[in-house]
This record gives structure tokens, sequence and C-alpha cells, in this order.
């Protein structure tokens, strides 16, 4: 087993005991448990399940949805199941510079296919493989032409056993899909090893993840950020009853790649590799709901998570070629906190009237396990961003408050209204994660505030439309010249087959 530090990087003996701490705990409360629940969604009552056998499936954990019955060929005495989707986005992006002197408008426009092949050898034995094709075009004001991205990806591809020794132990081998419920903590495929099973009151989940070739088409190599990785993953779930989960994570990062030796030449800035990164990160969560015999629910949630570890940061100077020469390397250490917490609750009324409300913190030392996807149900039939789909922050150095109000036009189709509110834990000058271009200033917390728009369709299995219309309007941690309100409009549609 990968132990989270080498000898000569163990912390200090303090820090030690607090971690085979942890590792006590976290046997203790699996074999405490009460009922099989693979990450409760505390976003939505809608996703609250009841006691399950089996682990959500990764179509499930991303809200994707697939046919009842996919389409199936009997090949060498064998059901070999074909199924896919197709998803397009048609977004603007106004005014990402939040400067509207300057004409720097976007559109851009994506495509992904996926294509499956699934077969169940026998009883305990089944293979399946995924094939993800990209396209992107972007068009950008005051640019001539546009740029396309194409790419050909390795999505899922494993074989799993299960019934290991006739026990409800299964193990699954390849590239597989690494989710959490609600994405907080991980929403990735990685090339793996998973061990998942458990009893009638408990279920336990843990791998090894280390990439072994590149996932991507537009790739020569390895990532240089993925080279020489290894993660630890593990998670232990409980219900102790009906509609109320208990959640035990963690995560080590162990990047061995090495730091440049300085002067050392690389031909183009995707072939650097400045940060190596050695983490640990643990956290809990509590989610679910309270049901009224008259239809009303109260769904919660509350998720906390601590990092601690150190980066070695490696700088890099543009040559006149246009390569890139390795500089010095620098330490920093790693230490910080982060929740998320909120409450939705749902009335027993015509469109189902639904108010939610949250609040999010991640201290300065603080970031996410780089695998998250934060995205959640609210109140609606989709999963969203859930701090802003403009701006999609990480939740470092960040504090988002967050206000919802949900509709039901129709038995699956959703209307969502949500503001979030951007602080920043330390006035810094830049946004982990966020997509705008302006940078803050680092002399004022205040970011700003979001407002998103939401609509969905789930009428069809088939075909699922979808309608996003953000508004974010910059605070005092921009420049003067750089308030001004940035918008994003996007249409988009599902085809599942």
């Amino acid at each position: 087993m990968l132990q989270p530090c080498s000898r000569a990087e163990k912390a200090p003996t303090r820090r030690n005991a607090h971690a085979a701490a942890l590792r006590r705990f976290a046997w203790a409360t699996a074999r405490a448990s009460a009922c099989a629940v693979v990450g409760l969604a505390g976003a939505s009552a809608t996703l609250a399940p009841a006691c399950r056998a089996q682990p959500l499936t990764a179509a499930e954990a991303r809200d994707e949805r697939r046919p009842a019955q996919p389409l199936s060929v009997v090949l060498l005495e064998r059901a070999w199941r074909f199924g896919g989707s197709w998803d397009y986005s048609d977004e603007d992006r106004i005014n990402f510079d939040l400067n509207r002197a300057r004409a720097r408008d976007r559109r851009v426009r994506e495509h992904e296919m996926q294509l499956e092949l699934g077969v169940r050898l026998d009883a305990d034995n089944e293979l399946f493989a995924q094939l993800v094709a990209l396209h992107e075009t972007r068009r950008t004001e005051g640019t001539e032409g546009k740029l396309v991205d194409r790419a050909l990806e390795r999505g899922q591809m494993w074989w799993l056993r299960e019934r290991l020794g006739g026990t409800s132990w299964s193990l699954q081998l390849g590239r597989i899909a690494w989710l959490d419920r609600r994405a907080w903590w991980w929403d990735d495929d990685l090339d793996a090893i998973r061990l998942r099973g458990g009893g009638s009151t408990w279920r336990l989940e843990t791998g090894l993840a280390r990439e072994l070739a590149r996932a991507s088409s537009d790739e020569r190599a390895i990532a240089p950020a993925a080279r020489a990785l290894t993660r630890w993953f593990g998670q232990v779930s409980w219900l102790p009853a009906p509609r109320h989960a208990f959640d035990f994570f963690w995560l080590t990062h162990d990047d061995t790649s090495g730091a440049p030796a300085p002067g050392a030449a690389f031909a183009e800035e995707d072939a650097t590799d400045p940060s190596d990164l050695r983490a640990r990160w643990w956290g809990l969560r509590l989610a679910g709901e309270w049901r009224t015999q008259g239809g009303a629910r109260l769904a919660y949630w509350v998720d906390g998570a601590q990092l601690s570890g150190h980066e070695h940061l490696s700088a890099f100077t543009e040559q006149a070629d246009g390569s890139f020469a390795a500089g010095g390397t620098a330490t920093q250490p790693l230490a910080g906190r982060a929740f998320d917490i909120g409450l939705t609750g749902t009335l027993a009324l015509p469109l189902r009237p639904a108010l939610s409300v949250a609040r999010a913190r991640g201290s300065a030392g603080f970031r996410q396990t780089g695998l998250q996807e934060n995205k959640a149900r609210w109140a609606g039939v989709r999963r969203w961003r859930r701090y802003g789909e403009l701006l999609q922050p990480e939740l470092a150095n960040l504090t988002v408050t967050s206000v919802g109000l949900g509709l039901r036009l129709r038995p699956a189709t959703s209307l969502e209204l949500v503001a979030h509110r951007f602080e920043q834990v330390e006035a810094a000058r830049s946004i982990r994660g966020g997509r705008l271009s302006a940078r803050p200033q680092g002399s004022s917390r205040a970011l700003g505030d979001e407002l998103n728009l939401l609509l969905a369709s789930r009428e069809s299995r088939h075909i699922e439309p979808l309608f996003k219309l953000s508004w974010f309007r910059p605070g005092a941690a921009f420049a003067p010249g750089l308030r001004d309100t940035a918008r994003a409009v996007e249409v988009g549609v599902s085809i599942n087959f």
C-alpha cells in the first residue's frame, strides 16, 4: 500500500500520530456503519436515495442518462451493449475582461461524442470501453478567423470482477471513473485499481491511481502535471437512518516527478511542470433530508475538508526563440481548511417551489484536490456549478454565499434562479480556477456578485435541452476601470442513445 509520505518526508511525530488516529477512525466508522450508500447528494431532495446495496454508477453520479434498454447485439454467445451520447453547447462569453471599451467577446461552440461498449463475460466479470471525441470552435471579437481544437480521448476502459472469493467485494482495474455525488472531492477518469465492497451495514471503496499513458490525441505523452503522480483514494459511507448519510473521504497526492535542473530547456510552455505537490486531504460529509406526510422536504449537506503537505514551485522564463528555460525551485508548506454547508426546502405546493441557502469557505492556504467539478443539484432536474456558472472558481481563499429559488414547471422541467456573493479570505491578485481574464488588484476582498438563471428539461430520456444565463458584477477587488458587468449565455442539448 502506498504510504502518504516517504521516510525522508515524514511530518513531525505529532502529525504522524494524528494521521494514524484518522486511519483508525475510518476503519472504526466502517465497522460501525449501518447501511450501504455511496455519496448522497445533499443539494436536492430528489437525489436522496433509499438504502441501496450497490454503489452509484458513473452515469448516475455524473447525472448522465442512457436509454433503459440500450442497443444489444449477441456475438460469441454474449450480449454486447452499445450506447453513448452527443452533447452540444453554444456559449457567448461577453465582457470577461470587465472592460466594455475593449471588444473581446468570445463565442465558444463545443461538441462531445461518447461511444460506449460493454459486455458481461459471466456472472462475475464485466468489460467496458468508452471513446470520447471532442470538437471546440472559438471566435474572439477583434480577431480574424477561428480557433479549432479536435481530440480523441480514451474514456473509461475497465475490467470489473465482482464477488471476490464469494464475498460482496469487487475489484476494478483500468481507466476508472472516480466520482463523488457532489463532485466536491473528485469527478474524473483515472488509470487506477479500485477495491469496493462491504456488508449489509456499510460500504468502503479505496484504490490507487497513476496515469499510464496519454489520455488525449492532442498530447504527445502523459501530461507533465500527471507524470509520476500517484494518488491513494478512499471513501467510507454509512447510512445511520433512511435518507441520512455520513461519508469519510481521504486522498494522498504524491508527485515524484522532480524539479527540472536550472537552465533546462523546454520547447513549449505546455511541456513545463511548474508544481510538484505532495499533499493529504481528509474530510467528512453529512447529508440527507426530512420529509413530511404532506410532501414537503428539507434537505441538508455539510462538507468539510482539511489539507496538509508541501509544494515545490519551479520558475520558467520564456526565451527569444519561444522556448522556456527552467529557473530556481522554491518549497512552500500547505495547510488549510474548507467547508460547504447548505439547506434546500421544498414546499408541497403547485410548481414545487424550493428555496436553497448555502455558504462555503476555503481558507487562504486551502486548495481543492484538482479533480473536483463542484457540480450538484439545487432544486431542479440537472446539476449546476455550485460556485457559479460564469466565474467557476475553485474553493480556495474564497467565501461563497448562495441563495437559490427553484420551480418545477413540469415533472421533469425546472427553472432556477441562483445568486452568489464572492469574497476572498485574504485579498489577492488571482482567483484560483476562475474564468475571468481580468484579475483583482489584491487591495480588497470583495470580488463581486453573480446571478444565474437556469432552465433544464428531462421530459425525454433521449433529448435534454438546457439554457443558462449568467451575470457577474465585479466588486472593489477589481480596478475602477475593470468593473463592467460580465455575461454568459449558453444554449445546449444532450442526446442519449
